[in-house]
């Protein structure tokens, strides 16, 4: 346990990410102190970020911190001319993990695709609420450091300093800290599944990694990996490979459909994919890049 770790540093940076697309605030308690009190599933975050419970003003919360990234770990983005369209100093509001979660976050809050969007907002509570980002200080960083957290710091050369504008500062996110029933089960699939739904749908936000671990009780807790529209790369793939683009839109569905069976949870519910020809999630379909077969024509034979 940790206490008075410091504060959040200097003043942030207004909405982020600052591309005008879906955004985020600044957490409103971003000068006070930090409270690291324990850190949460140590073998489930994988490499792009991690938990902790802390407590600041008073108030216990999740902070999610995130490690530096690069665009150039993405594979589209690396291996493809949309790196002469897209500079890094924008793609990487498309690639990186922290302003992934702003942008469905941005979303969500705001409950509608846009502002002039004459849908009704979505008001249902569908992933762990967001109180806004944290950038943390130097002390901060100094101690998450001596508990063995490197940051990715490797990944800081001088392209994505620039594309970071020289601001290296440790990015969080703070989320309600849920005490509920934390698992998925056959009585509220149904409704972890409409939730989904609403997100590809209705929000236009494609989570990318839907499993398990990344629920708690029905709502996703988990946005890292996600794709919210308008987004640089989805629409790059809709001019040069509509049929990724869609296999990338229909991947939530797949993985839904794949996660139930893994977790053998007992329901009716099935999640079809979208088409026979959706890629799925995890590598290529046995027929993807075979020519199907012609259709013969049959000639009747008249007697």
């Amino acid at each position: 346990m940790a206490d008075g770790r410091g504060t959040s540093g200097p003043a942030g940076k207004g909405p982020l990410p600052p591309d005008g697309g879906p955004s985020i605030r600044e957490f409103k308690y971003s000068n006070s102190p930090i409270r690291w009190i324990k850190r949460f599933g140590e073998d489930r975050e994988g490499g792009e970020a991690f938990v902790y419970h802390v407590r600041i003003a008073s108030q216990d919360y999740a902070l999610k911190v995130f490690n530096f990234s690069t665009p150039m770990d993405n594979p589209i983005y690396c291996n493809s001319r949309l790196r002469n369209e897209l500079p890094m100093k924008k793609a990487i509001f498309y690639t990186d993990p922290f302003y992934a979660e702003c942008r469905a976050y941005g979303r969500i809050e705001d409950g509608r695709v846009d502002r002039r969007s004459r849908t009704p907002r979505i008001r249902q509570k569908i992933a762990v609420k967001c109180y806004g980002y944290l950038l943390l200080s130097i002390r901060d960083e100094r101690w998450l450091i001596e508990q063995g957290h490197d940051l990715n710091a490797d990944v800081l050369d001088s392209d994505v300093r620039e594309a970071m504008e020289g601001d290296t500062r440790v990015r969080a996110i703070v989320k309600h800290l849920e005490t509920g029933p934390k698992s998925l089960h056959a009585g509220n699939i149904r409704r972890a599944w409409k939730g989904v739904q609403l997100l590809n749908h209705s929000l236009k936000i494609y989570n990318m990694d839907i499993k398990a671990s990344n629920f708690i009780g029905y709502r996703l807790v988990d946005f890292g990996s996600s794709w919210t529209e308008p987004h640089a790369i989805l629409q790059y793939l809709d001019k040069k490979a509509k049929k990724a683009a869609n296999s990338k839109r229909g991947r939530d569905r797949q993985n839904f459909n794949d996660m139930i069976e893994e977790e053998e949870i007992s329901t009716r519910l099935r999640v079809a994919p979208m088409s026979r020809h959706q890629l799925r999630s995890r590598g290529e379909a046995p027929w993807a890049g075979e020519e199907l077969p012609k259709r013969r024509r049959i000639t009747r034979r008249l007697d």
